[in-house]
């Protein structure tokens, strides 16, 4: 039998319209969801407010929306677990101004404090276990609500992606390189989604995922196949999902579809109106100012790595306009680079990632394969390069005392 993906009409949020269609979406899982605990993921990469996020992140409208119509079939327990980027994960809730959302129908998971437990996959690419959140493995029915954007380290976040933000930091970092396809692959398997709701509203193009711009498809799609809704997800944004290396990895799998005629697609006709080939992400360190450099390695300089890191970086000060103070900067980044010219300047150089360690003398160096996200932006922070701060320092202060004073947000 054809898996099912739904393309919903949805023309904003609106929460209440949003609950009804959800709940209708729903409707054939109801057995699985009566009586029985859910665990929600949506996507809080950056804790932005809205309507700065728009293109990046899951809008808190959606998940309220969601989240009602679970309570309306009947579900016990909800939680809704969630990181961020920056700060601990209650900025992030803060930030999305999601916690009205939530209250009196679903419980806030900070991912980054709550247990976790190992799970092993057999056959796998890259890495054959992953520390998951203990309550996402304890819970009935797994709900996963990414951000339909494109995505410059892994071409575009949609479900499978959506699960990178199970992990810690520290473990999201391992084989975020040339491998970054193969782990999301692995993780994928390790609690693939019960179901997958993602959030085309408001899509994301450019430089995502980090300065995604909001681009309106007004519409949802869903679906209790993850592959499948990514596969019609990638043709509503003008990929073909044969393009998409992780998603290739789990149909060579049989754990779903990529053509459209393996799948039962209701709401074809939107398919056709509202597909939109979205601009993709650039991560090449090519249209700066020659005013700043980059010395470039010719072996491991890899773009879902510390290439990206850099470009994703640099593209908060550029978008912004606030580039001025960048001038005169070099950054060293890969293996076997031919040439280094002589008179940098070391309070202006930065050596980026473990491939380029050979060269750590000639300026600030950031270890890491790859090195961590926003670690560049901290280390121009320190040297007085100020970028563009999309997120309230309200939410962030606050945030940064929930988790110190061990204080649920709720």
């Amino acid at each position: 039998m054809k898996p099912v993906v739904h393309i919903v009409d949805q023309a904003g949020y609106q929460l209440e319209e949003i609950r009804t269609k959800v709940r209708e979406i729903l409707g054939p899982e109801v057995s699985r969801i009566q009586g029985k605990t859910v665990f929600v993921k949506p996507s809080f990469v950056y804790p932005a407010r809205p309507p700065l996020n728009l293109g990046i992140n899951t809008q808190p409208e959606l998940v309220g929306g969601v989240v009602r119509a679970l309570k309306d079939l009947g579900a016990s327990r909800i939680w809704v677990g969630e990181d961020c980027l920056v700060g601990p994960s209650e900025s992030g809730f803060l930030a999305m101004g999601v916690l009205p959302y939530l209250r009196g129908f679903a419980e806030p998971l900070y991912l980054a404090d709550e247990p976790r437990v190992e799970v092993k996959i057999s056959d796998a690419l890259i890495e054959d276990r992953f520390p998951l959140p203990k309550k996402l493995m304890d819970a009935d029915f797994f709900l996963s609500l990414p951000k339909l954007k494109v995505n410059m380290y892994a071409m575009v976040t949609l479900s499978v992606k959506n699960q990178v933000g199970l992990l810690l930091a520290k473990d999201r970092l391992t084989n975020h390189h040339y491998n970054i396809h193969k782990k999301i692959a692995d993780l994928y398997r390790a609690r693939a989604p019960d179901f997958v709701i993602a959030d085309a509203i408001m899509a994301g193009q450019g430089q995502g995922p980090m300065q995604a711009e909001p681009v309106p498809l007004k519409v949802m799609v869903a679906g209790a196949n993850g592959v499948a809704v990514d596969s019609v997800s990638c043709h509503l944004m003008g990929y073909d999902p044969r393009e998409v290396p992780h998603l290739v990895y789990l149909a060579e799998k049989g754990i779903g579809p990529l053509a459209l005629d393996e799948i039962d697609l209701r709401g074809a006709e939107l398919l056709e109106q509202r597909r939109t080939k979205l601009i993709r992400p650039q991560s090449a360190l090519s249209g700066f100012p020659a005013s700043i450099k980059f010395l470039v390695g010719r072996e491991l300089a890899c773009p879902e790595g510390c290439l990206g890191m850099i470009r994703g970086s640099l593209d908060r000060w550029f978008i912004s306009g606030k580039w001025k103070g960048l001038e005169g900067y070099t950054f060293i980044v890969g293996k076997t680079i031919q040439t280094i010219p002589a008179g940098l300047t070391p309070e202006k150089t930065i050596v980026v990632g473990d491939c380029a360690a050979t060269h750590r003398s000639l300026g600030t160096f950031i270890p890491g394969c790859p090195i961590p996200p926003m670690s560049i932006t901290y280390a121009l922070t320190r040297k007085g390069v100020f970028g563009p701060l999309n997120a309230r320092l309200r939410d962030l202060g606050l945030g940064w005392l929930a988790h110190a004073l061990k204080i649920k947000v709720r």
